[in-house]
Formats: C-alpha cells, structure tokens, sequence
C-alpha cells in the first residue's frame, strides 16, 4: 500500500529545490587599481559584504596593490590582496574576515619588554577567533585560528580583551606572562535588540513591560503551535490548552488577566506587522516572539492591544553563503489521564445499591448472575468496553520543515517549506497543515531597500460527522457497559436510542474541511539622509474556508432485531464557505540621532486596515443512492441556504518619542488616535497615549563600587490608556432588522412573512478604556549571570461594553452601552541563572505571577447563573453555590438540622449537609436556600509558574520544562462528578461512596438521578475542588555530532534528539483520570490532552 503521507513531504523537497535556484551567489568581481591595502580592504567589504575585523598596528596596510578578478571566489580575492605580505587571514561563517600578522621566529629586540601571550575563550569552552586585545595605548592584536594570542607592550598597562556578543574584559598587566582568558556571553544580553511596536529598540532602552522567546527556545520544545510555544514561559501570559484535539489543540492566551466582561479578550496577534493566527504558523519559519504587556509598550498600537499585543517575527536572509537547513521530527500521542469506567457486573451492582438506597427493589440482580456464569454473548448481554473501542491507544504525529537562507550584499532570501501531521485518538480523525513563506530583502540602492514576503498555508482536518469529537470521546466514557456496541453478527448496537459511538466513529461518514491562506507582504525603507528612514508596506490576507459534512445513518440491531436507522433524520449534505480578504497600509517616518550624550528617537505612522467577509451555507438531505453524494442529487424539496456579508475598517495615527541621556535616564511617549467604522460619527475617534520613564542606576558614578556584585540595575514606571471596540456586532449604532413568518403579517386569512426591528441601538456607544500603571525593575548580577525582572501592575478597565437585560415584551435584543468598570492586578517575577562548571554550561529560568480580578462597578446590578455570579466587590464570574458541611450521618442529625428544599424526610443519611450561613435578614434563619449561596472561589488562574532547567557537555545537550497554576478553583459535574447522573455510567473511583460501613466515602450515598435534580448535585463547596497542578511539560535529550564526524560530508550541524510532553502531573488526584488543564466543568465531554513522544533530527548544510 502507497503511503500518502510522504505526498507532501515530496512536494516540500520539490518547492525546495526551486527555491535554491534563486540568484544567491558565492562569486564576486572586484577591481583595485593602485590603492593601499587598508583602502582595497574597504573597496572588498562594499562589493562582497564581507567584513573585516583586525588590530590597528598589522603590518603593510600602506602598501599599494592593483589586481582586479572576474567572478572568483573570496579566498582568491584575499590571496591576490594579501600576496607577498606578512597579513594571514581566517574566513569565518558569518561573512566575517579575521585578519592578523604571520607567525614569525622570537624578535631579538623584544628583550625587556612585556610580552603577554595565552589563549582566549568563550564561556562556552569554545575557542574565540579574532577576538581582540588592546592596551591603553592602542597596542593591540587578534587571536588566531585556535584563540590564541602574542602582545609585546612597551611598559605596564591596562588591556581590554573584547569578542562580538561577549562581555569586554579589562586586566591590568605589568610583567610578562600567560593571560588565559574567559569572556562571558551573558551580558549580550543587554545590548540584544527586542521587537517592540512598528520598529525595535535595544533592550537595555526599554522601559515597558516587553519580553521575548527567541527561535531556539521555540524550537527545543518541539510544539506545533505557537501559544503552546508561550504556555509557562511568559510571566502574566496565561495559556490554558483545553482539547488535544488535532488542529484545535491551541491554548486560549490572555495577558494580565480578563480585560472585558462582554469585548474581546484576546491579546492582539501580529505576524510580521499583520494580523494573524500565531497557531497556523510553521514555527520553524519564526525568529521571535515579542510580547508587550503594558500600556506603555502597547499603546502605540491603540485600541486594538487593551488586552496586550504578541508580535511574531519570521526570519529573513543574511548575508552569506547558502544554508540549507532541515528539520524534522516523527512520534506518537496519546492521552495524559483517561478514567477508568466499571465493567459490566461492577455497574449493575452500583444501579442495585442505588436503586436500595431510594428504597426501590433491585433491579440486575439475576443478569448479574447470568454475568457471573458467562452469560455475555454480545446478543442479550454486553460488557462494551467504550473507552477501548473508541478511543485509540496512540496517535502518530510528525513534522518536517526544510528552509533555505543566504544572500550577498544586494539580496538576501529566507525560504521555508513546511508538512504537518497529527492522526487524532478516535478514527477518521486527522489534521494536516502545509506551508510555504519566502521572505527577501533587496537593496535597490544605498539609500533604498525593498522587501517582499509571501506566505501560503493550507490546512485540512477530518473528524466524524455525527457530533464532535469531543461528544464522541464523552459518550464513550459515559456510556453504560450493558448497552450494545457492536453486536456478535458484526452488527452496531442500539447503544441509548441509536446512540452508538462506535458507529459514529468507524462508519465512514467524515466532515471534510479546507482552509487554505494567502499572504503578501510588499515594505519599502527610504534612508534619505542619515538617521532618517520611511518605512511603508502595503499587506494583503485572504482565508478561505470550506466543509463539507455528508451524514449516513448506520443500522441499528438489538438482539438480532433492526432497530431502525441513526439518526432518523435520514441522510443529508452541507457546505459551507467563507472568505475573509484583509488589507492593510502602513506609512511611516523614523529619525534617529545621538548628540554628546543625548540619544533621540521619534518615530510617526500612519495606518489603515479593512477586512471584508462573506459567507455562505448550502444544505439538502434525503440521498438515496451510494457514491452520488453531491450537493446537487439531493432531494430538491429540502434544499436550504443561508448567508451573511459583513465589513470593517479603521484609520490610524501613531506617534513615539524616545529620549535617553546618557545611558541613563530613560523617556519614552507614545500615542495613537484611532478611527473605527463600529461606531457612529462623533463617537468613532479615540486617542490613547502613554508615557514611561526608565533610570539606569548602574550607570551612575556612585554606583561603580557596587557593579562587580550588581552588574545593571534598572528601574521603570510607566502610565497609558488604551481602548477595545471588539464586540460581536459590527454595527451596534444602528438597529437591526428581520424578515421571517415569527414578525408575519395576516393578509386574506394567510401569514406572510414580514419585517420587524430584532436589535435596539445605541448611537452614543463609543469605545471601552482600559488604563494601565506598571512599575518594573530589572536587576544583573554577578557579570549578569543571574537576572531577574520584577513588575507590578494596576488595570482598571472602564466604560465597559455591556448588554444590560430588557422585559421580555420589549421582544428585541437589548442595545450595547458603555457601562460599569472593572479592575486587574497583579505581579510578574523572572529569573534566570546561567554558568559553567568545567565542560557543563548550564542554565535555570523561572518565573512567576499573579493577577487579581475585582468587578468595580455594575450600576448596581448583579448577574446570578445557575453555577456563577458576577457582583460588584467580587473576581468575575465566580463559583456560586451552597457550602458542605460533611455527610448527613443519621436521621436524628437530618431531623435536628436545616436541609435543602425543607422537607428532611427527602433526605437520607448519606447526603451532603449544606451549612445555614445566612436569610433575608442577613442572619441564620434555619433554611437552606438561596439566601445560604455564597462565592465558592473562581476558575482564574493564579501563581502561574514555569521552571526551565538546561545544560549543554560535549555536544549533549538537555533541558527540563515544568508549568504549572499554583490556585485555581474548579467546579466539578456531570459524569465526572456524580455518578449515575444523567444515564451515565459510573467510574471505579467512584465506587468510593458513603454507606454506614464507609461513613467518610470520598462520594456521598449512591443514588440514581436520571434527571440531575439530586440535592447532592446542588453546586456546593464538595463539587469545587483544586485545580492546581504542576506538570512536567517538556524533557529534551540531544545529541550534536562532532565535526570531525561530518565534515567529509559537507555538513555544518547534525543533531538527534528526543522529546517527551505531559510526561507527569502532579494534581488533586480527586477526579481520578481527568486533566486539571481541561475544561471538564461540564462532564467527560473533552478531548483529552496529549502526551507525545517525538524523536527528531536537524541537519545544517
């Protein structure tokens, strides 16, 4: 059998290979006439790109040279230049040209001087080559090939020994000797340049609350998708997976908390300065991932980041010869946590004990015997094992990328082409994603560069058409042992009224979906004069969207007997398509200029956006012929449709000023006005500025004493205002009209169809505020080997978007209003420690946070649901329920206590006691009843935590990743929860269950309660329990290949690795088989997370 999967992975190597056939070249001209050595030097860096790096007392750069070359290599240029010289030179792979003085035998006349020689390296181990060493009176060298050095200095002095991306090193020498040297490379990180909004900036200039992931710490976890990427990573970002459903497996992200009660919530999601989906990105195509949580860094971005902006950065050429990078990695998932259901006997006794407790008479007690003596035939008698029949034990997965980079000095090109593939848990289960991105940058002239990136994806997913299969999974864990799955003849059981997840799952009848996506991004950069740029770019998205859902009803049979078709609506067909076009301009000025110790950065923008989507639903049902499952053969008469159109825009002003003086005193102001087509005229603007200050007290003279303990120390402050205007409507100023029989007319005894208002409007809505403080401080220690950032943040979210309730005879939908406030606080804690121990680098990373949610004010209002409530003084939307006060333990106790619905002899010993905690007077009245709700606790997450431990030793590398939530509240119910509740079944672990023998059961008395109504199944403080956990998410082991191993084969990099997630949990092991991370509030009803086993391969060539 041909196996499809490896389809995609050709076309990947096809595209790739037109991809190399771009013009990036390794050959140069070059013509020197008559110029000295320094001059061709500089003449050679122009036309190649190249840079050459040198001590300033090399020998012979005055000498003249003429020579010119036609399409030669760089070594051939380098040796024409340096002929009959005492110049030796290195090429290293980063374009980079090391330049040093020939070795030549001991001088005589060095006698009585000091000479300083030994060997310098990283602190990696590795050797540096070219690193320099000069004196303070500009004597100098460079290392060689193997890091070493020779300096002969005149008198006593004080060297500095500097390498690019290392700390400079000073040493005061005043006698011959051996310096062996260490440069330490974490204090690059204060000079490390972090995306911010519409530009970058150096991170030591920061003074917002901005932090980043880079590629390699994306890529060692080996996720498919880029908020799982940021899950544990980010302090302040909460991500929480709930489904491991393939291609719907992403987290929900929000940052410092919920920002709207009604509005969006979502952070804003920027992919190369244009919206987008981090979740269908290849995140082997990704050179970062920014995230600005506060209003300073994010106001820029205005109305549309009050809930905080992730800026997505792909990678893009450098100069260089090709680099062909491949990576890939194949495994298999499969569920972290699954319950274990009774088998068949097992539940028939639980329904006996149930059915004795409500004082009925036994109900299985001869088929348990029948049971006992092998009476199971899959006729009469079952023992289903749904969870073995339905869910599969694993998953495979795999994934593949192959990218090209290089480029000379005129063009430089990053080309991707990725495959992605998960197979789910249950059959007929898959997700497949492809993609393509090829970004180049093209230097028209010296003053003028332009760039285009095109980006295509497509994605493809399959599932059961029957339900979700979510549903599917929860009615196989729910589902009774004594109802038939598949019969002996081969036949599918009748299940619960032709409910049969078997069938569901293998009968073939699929939802096919299509979503392919199309980007284009065209940029321009102007350098005028210098320190001037304009920057425009003009974006362009189309996602498409198409499914097709074909529904066949099975057979099902029940002791031989037909029981009819499921579902008994018959067969049917839809389709539905979308389309979505994005377009967006963007136009802006930067000038940049340092004077004596002033720097000065203002940028201004312009930008305008417009997104436009149609939609479009088609149906018919009653197919009655196999293999003519097009739309078109259906039964005509049943033909339905339906559609929508819709439509935004905004325009936008933008505005920043950066001011630091001396390195020190940080200023930053940003501002945005904003323009949205949601709202009315008069009300559509809104401006959102910001302003934050930054002091660099390591930087001070007094502070010099302290700098070899505390290497930096930084303090922020920052104030902004930013807004939301995401609601579901698109027009909430103007009223809503309908045209169905439910608004008819009666003209001559028949109902027409007519036209009525469904929405009230409100013409003065205008946008929601959020205004945001944050103080911040960041502290280096120990030559920056230990960081660590501390913030803490107020958010007060103000003229909330909000639908107040109206009488149901106003038989409209009530308007939006901007109404009531709301309020977020909290802290964020990083740190990060990393060292060598002989051959070991290692390095550990933590961060911690908290956030608090308060409602303010609600006009006085309070939202009560059956489970939540939502109050003015209190976090939004929490636990409401009543507070258990143990197990009711006899009937004297029953008659002497308050007992829920008043009525004690529909108690039993056994049930859950409910505490009289208050009345109408706001006292104990001896009732237990709406008066005794109280707030239980709330499902947000706090004191999330991720805790990353690495280390490298001789090509072995390895890291550890956990996450986790410190205090969340988690109400329990459904079949998780109550046992025989709703017809489901009942798990072992809740076999548990109070009788007089076992009076402190984990589970009150047994009872069946089809309908849900037991006062056991009241939401109450038994039901919500701990849902902290901390988890082992990510382990990697990899292995690099020595060089001497695989240089023959022209190869740069080999490395094997091996990776596993979810591998443990440590959690309230209450609900035995059911993941803290998913949302089982409701029951079973879930795909279950994954825990995946990968092993992988990267090769650089």
């Amino acid at each position: 059998m041909k196996n499809n999967n490896l389809k995609p992975f050709k076309l990947l190597c096809l595209l790739v290979l037109l991809v190399i056939t771009y013009p990036v070249h390794a050959q140069h001209s070059v013509s020197i006439a008559d110029k000295t050595i320094a001059q061709a030097i500089k003449i050679i860096e122009g036309d190649t790109g190249y840079k050459f790096f040198y001590a300033e007392n090399l020998p012979d750069f005055t000498k003249k040279v003429s020579f010119k070359t036609e399409n030669k290599s760089i070594e051939t240029i380098l040796n024409s230049l340096f002929k009959d010289t005492e110049i030796a030179y290195i090429i290293k792979s980063q374009k980079q040209i090391i330049l040093s003085k020939r070795s030549t035998q001991s001088n005589p006349q060095s006698v009585g001087k000091i000479i300083i020689k030994g060997q310098v390296k990283g602190s990696d181990g590795e050797a540096l080559i070219g690193a320099s060493i000069i004196s303070d009176n500009n004597v100098g060298t460079i290392t060689d090939i193997d890091g070493n050095y020779e300096l002969q200095l005149e008198k006593p002095t004080t060297l500095t020994y500097t390498y690019i991306g290392y700390t400079p090193l000073k040493i005061k020498v005043n006698k011959s000797e051996i310096k062996n040297i260490i440069l330490d490379s974490s204090n690059v990180l204060l000079d490390d340049v972090v995306v911010v909004g519409y530009g970058t900036q150096k991170k030591i200039n920061l003074t917002g609350s901005v932090q980043s992931v880079n590629s390699e710490d994306i890529l060692r976890r080996s996720v498919s998708t880029g908020s799982a990427a940021l899950q544990g990573v980010i302090p302040g970002l909460t991500a929480i997976q709930s489904s491991g459903q393939p291609g719907a497996d992403n987290a929900s992200i929000k940052i410092r908390g919920l920002g709207s009660l009604n509005s969006a919530t979502s952070p804003l999601i920027l992919i190369d300065g244009v919206e987008g989906d981090m979740n269908r990105i290849d995140l082997n195509s990704v050179e970062s991932i920014t995230v600005l949580k506060d209003a300073a860094s994010a106001s820029i971005y205005g109305s549309r980041a009050s809930n905080g902006v992730i800026l997505v950065t792909t990678k893009r050429g450098s100069e260089g010869k090709v680099k062909l990078t491949f990576n890939g990695y194949m495994g298999y998932n499969k569920p972290t946590t699954l319950p274990t259901p009774t088998n068949a006997i097992e539940y028939m006794q639980a329904v006996d004990v149930a059915r004795v407790n409500a004082s009925q008479e036994p109900l299985y007690t001869q088929t348990i015997d029948i049971y006992k003596n092998g009476g199971v035939d899959n006729i009469n008698y079952y023992d289903t094992d749904w969870r073995k029949e339905v869910i599969k034990d694993y998953a495979t997965t795999q994934n593949y990328s192959v990218s090209i980079s290089g480029g000379n000095n005129i063009t430089k090109l990053f080309a991707t082409a990725g495959y992605y593939a998960q197979n789910g848990l249950i059959d007929n289960n898959k997700f497949t994603r492809t993609s393509l991105r090829v970004n180049t940058d093209t230097q028209i002239n010296k003053w003028m560069k332009l760039g285009v990136d095109i980006g295509i994806r497509q994605a493809t997913a399959k599932s059961p058409v029957m339900d979700t299969p979510a549903n599917i999974i929860g009615k196989a864990l729910t589902m009774t042992p004594i109802m038939s799955g598949i019969n002996a003849d081969g036949t599918w059981g009748y299940g619960i009224n032709g409910t049969n997840p078997i069938a569901m799952v293998q009968s073939g009848c699929t939802t096919n979906s299509i979503a392919p996506e199309y980007t284009a991004r065209t940029t321009l950069s102007i350098d005028p004069f210098k320190g001037f740029n304009i920057f425009g770019a003009y974006s362009w998205k189309r996602a498409d969207g198409e499914t097709n859902a074909f529904v066949k009803p099975y057979q099902v049979y029940e002791s031989g007997v037909s029981k009819g078709e499921f579902p008994t609506t018959g067969s049917s067909k839809s389709e539905h398509r979308t389309k979505t076009v994005t377009k967006q301009y963007n136009l802006q000025g930067t000038y940049e200029k340092n004077f004596h110790k002033n720097y000065l950065k203002a940028l201004v923008g312009f930008q305008s956006e417009e997104l436009h989507n149609t939609y479009l639903l088609a149906g018919r049902k009653n197919y009655y012929y196999d293999g003519y499952e097009e739309l078109v053969n259906g039964d005509v008469s049943t033909a339905s449709n339906s559609s929508s159109k819709y439509a935004w825009s905004m325009l936008s002003y933008f505005f920043r000023l950066n001011y630091a003086y001396n390195d020190r005193y940080l200023l930053e102001v940003n501002g945005r006005y904003d323009g949205t087509s949601r709202f009315k005229k008069g009300h559509r603007w809104g401006f959102f500025p910001s302003v934050s200050a930054g002091w660099r007290i390591s930087e001070e003279n007094f502070f010099e004493s302290a700098k070899s303990v505390v290497s930096n120390l930084k303090l922020r402050a920052s104030y902004g205002e930013l807004g939301n205007q995401a609601i579901s409507g698109y027009y909430p100023y103007a009223s809503s009209i309908g045209s169905t029989t439910t608004y008819g007319y009666w003209f001559d005894k028949e109902l027409a169809a007519g036209v009525a208002q469904i929405q009230l409007a409100n013409e003065a809505i205008t946008w929601e505020k959020s205004k945001q403080i944050n103080a911040g401080i960041d502290i280096g220690m120990f030559n920056n080997r230990l960081n660590a950032t501390f913030d803490y943040y107020i958010k007060n979210i103000t003229d909330m978007l909000q639908q107040f309730p109206v009488p149901l005879f106003v038989g409209m939908t009530a308007p939006w209003e901007n109404a009531g406030s709301m309020r977020n606080s909290g802290w964020e804690l990083s740190l990060s420690w990393q060292d060598r121990i002989g051959n070991v680098n290692y390095y550990v990373k933590g961060n911690l946070s908290d956030v608090k949610n308060k409602v303010i004010d609600l006009y006085g209002k309070e939202y009560v649901g059956t489970t939540t409530i939502t109050k003015e003084g209190e976090e939004y939307n929490s636990w409401y329920g009543y507070v258990a006060d143990g197990y009711f333990q006899s009937r004297e106790e029953i008659n002497n206590s308050p007992v829920y619905g008043g009525n004690p002899n529909n108690i039993k010993p056994g049930y859950i006691k409910y505490k009289d905690i208050s009345g109408p007077d706001g006292v104990p009245d001896g009732k237990i009843d709406n008066y005794d709700r109280t707030i239980l606790g709330n499902s947000t997450p706090r004191y999330e935590f991720g805790l990353t431990l690495g280390g490298d030793w001789k090509g072995l590398d390895f890291s550890l990743f956990f996450q986790g939530v410190g205090k969340r509240d988690v109400y329990y119910s459904g079949a998780g929860a109550r046992a025989l509740s709703g017809n489901y079944t009942i798990y072992k672990y809740q076999l548990d269950y109070w009788t007089e023998d076992n009076p402190h059961a984990k589970f009150p008395i047994l009872l069946e309660d089809p309908s849900g109504t037991n006062p056991n199944n009241m939401i109450s403080s038994f039901w919500v329990k701990s849902g902290a956990y901390c988890r082992l998410k990510n382990i990697v082991l990899g292995y690099t290949l020595p060089q001497t191993w695989i240089q023959k084969a022209a190869l740069s990099k080999v490395r094997i690795y091996a990776s596993a997630q979810n591998l443990f949990t440590i959690k309230n092991n209450f609900y035995e088989g059911f993941d803290p991370e998913n949302s089982i509030g409701s029951g079973a009803s879930c795909y279950p997370l994954n825990k995946t086993f990968i092993f992988g391969l990267n090769v650089e060539f």
